[in-house]
């Protein structure tokens, strides 16, 4: 059963459609004009924007701005028509695309980063040097908004991305070399999926950041370390001492109090005793340690803090290849 979208208004959304076992099936400039056209037809009956496109020869990337409308009101017109009208063409048969399009959602201040990112699919591609030299994408389009299509809302991306026509060039080559793709992600990747829903939203450049994205309701695990600065910040006991060997009462209701806490928003408990500097098999008995009222207060602290910390809805964080 598919889980339906949850696109906020005027959110940017970054669309990425892939084409079955990534095969290089658009080869010609009329494959892609239809695409457009379809595109096109489609803008006509949606309240949403679209702001940048790369059509690509395995995927294919667009930049949207939500309306109140639900995405099926322009996807269902692009997609599925596209894919019959293709295999007609080819005598094919079978699917197109992959699945239904990835979705991500951008943070406000980084629209320029990711309408530059998709220009640049061609240039990271190997296919041009510059994103100026691709007829592939709307790049050309953001350098003479006048005779850009007028379903292409090249004039609300300048206004969302914070820059002008004359200084589009220079800032979508100068992003050249980012890649959701590169190595350097792939320890942030692997980290965000032990944290729960997330996903690696579109990287920017200068410095490198990834925003971490979480799907819509999804149960976001803490770090295991910030569980435990947070509970001797609100027990009053310092980092150092709940990592230690002190058998201070405080201060093993310290850690008991971490361990319970963990476990509520699903941390396995061998990760929180690890962050307090202790082995799993001391974690599992300060699990099941029995706390006075004042230590069932202090975890009540803890996890309404961790709460609020976590469950805004597509709460965005930084990340970076040294974190």
């Amino acid at each position: 059963m598919r889980i339906a979208r949850y696109t906020p208004p005027g959110m940017v959304h970054h669309v990425v459609s892939r084409f079955i076992d990534r095969e290089w099936l658009i080869k010609t400039p009329d494959e892609r004009t239809h695409y457009l056209r379809l595109l096109g037809n489609a803008m006509a009956r949606t309240d949403w924007l679209c702001i940048a496109y790369a059509i690509m020869s395995s995927h294919i990337h667009l930049a949207m701005v939500a309306g109140r409308m639900p995405a099926e009101s322009w996807s269902r017109r692009v997609n599925p028509p596209f894919a019959n009208w293709f295999n007609e063409c080819h005598q094919r048969i079978g699917p197109l695309f992959a699945e239904r399009a990835s979705m991500w959602i951008g943070r406000a201040h980084d629209v320029a980063a990711l309408i530059a990112y998709i220009h640049n699919n061609p240039v990271r591609g190997g296919v041009e040097k510059r994103a100026i030299d691709s007829t592939w994408t709307s790049h050309r389009a953001y350098l003479q908004p006048a005779r850009a299509p007028g379903w292409l809302a090249v004039n609300e991306g300048l206004r969302l991305s914070g820059l002008q026509a004359d200084e589009f060039d220079s800032w979508v080559h100068s992003q050249r070399h980012v890649t959701r793709d590169d190595p350097a992600l792939q320890p942030i990747s692997r980290a965000a999926k032990r944290r729960g829903a997330l996903e690696l939203g579109t990287p920017t450049r200068d410095p490198l950041e990834v925003p971490l994205v979480a799907r819509p309701f999804a149960h976001i695990r803490p770090d295991p370390s910030r569980i435990v600065e947070l509970t001797g910040e609100v027990i009053g006991v310092e980092l150092g001492e709940l990592r230690s060997r002190s058998r201070d009462p405080l201060t093993v209701a310290g850690r008991a109090i971490a361990i319970r806490a963990g476990k509520a928003f699903g941390v396995p408990m061998s990760s929180t005793a690890a962050a307090l500097g202790i082995s799993a098999q001391a974690g599992a008995r300060l699990g099941g340690r029995s706390l006075d009222s004042v230590g069932t207060a202090a975890l009540t602290v803890v996890r309404d803090r961790l709460e609020a910390a976590l469950t805004l809805r597509f709460r965005k964080e930084k990340a970076s290849p040294s974190k």
